[in-house]
């Protein structure tokens, strides 16, 4: 009897290890598109904040794609963020303001200080070939 209670302990842990898993998966989905100015910006306000038309901003991601490095792990910074995030920075000429009115963005200082030489580097490196 008492080996059928442990393995109905270890079936229960094992579920609630499932369950688990599962919210976590949906709390980043929810977290990514909650973060998208892409999906929850109109035009015009997107237009306002990066001083660019979501098009514009899809071709310039797709031009500079090869010349920034790609996210190594799951929970690493998107190649459409840093460039966002550049894109916001060039458009304001302050980072701590928007991560200040930001806290979707949840980008640290110095994260965001990486996103912003990268997609320079990288405008610098598309314009000189």
């Amino acid at each position: 009897m008492e080996h059928f209670l442990n393995l109905n302990y270890i079936q229960a842990i094992n579920n609630l290890e499932i369950m688990e898993e599962r919210q976590d998966d949906v709390d980043t989905i929810r977290f990514h598109v909650a973060e998208n100015p892409f999906a929850i910006l109109t035009e015009r306000a997107f237009v306002k904040k990066f001083r660019l038309t979501k098009g514009l901003v899809n071709i310039l991601i797709d031009e500079l794609c090869p010349y920034l490095e790609p996210p190594s792990r799951k929970s690493a910074i998107s190649i459409e963020r840093k460039v966002l995030t550049a894109l916001r920075f060039f458009a304001s000429g302050s980072y701590q303001q928007d991560i200040g009115e930001n806290r979707a963005s949840s980008l640290s200082q110095p994260s965001v200080s990486k996103c912003i030489a990268e997609v320079a580097g990288s405008l610098l490196f598309e314009v000189v070939i």
